[in-house]
């Protein structure tokens, strides 16, 4: 009976962290990798970055259309923060590469 009753609180505590949003554990895994250079679309491919480069880019006074969320160069910072770095006019080389992200 003890048993049960574990199971059964553990499992609505799952069903609740997953109504309240609570992120995977994967989702750290996600992230940018600290030190790296990466386009938006590189950042939109690893994980959930919309918002966040959109706060970013929003913070450098700039424009937050789809080509800045996509051809927008950034830092990677610790903990997967990002800090803008410049626009690519031209679009974003090195997307599909483990290499550093560039400007065309």
């Amino acid at each position: 009976m003890k048993f049960t009753a574990t199971f059964a609180t553990f499992t609505a505590f799952v069903a609740a962290a997953a109504a309240a949003g609570v992120p995977e554990p994967l989702a750290a895994q996600q992230s940018c990798n600290a030190g790296g250079v990466y386009c938006g679309t590189s950042l939109l491919n690893k994980g959930n970055y919309h918002d966040h480069i959109v706060q970013v880019l929003t913070a450098a006074g700039q424009p937050t259309d789809e080509a800045h969320i996509n051809n927008s160069l950034f830092d990677c910072l610790s903990g997967g923060e990002i800090r803008f770095i410049t626009f690519c006019g031209n679009g974003c080389g090195g997307t599909t590469t483990t290499n550093p992200d560039f400007c065309l």
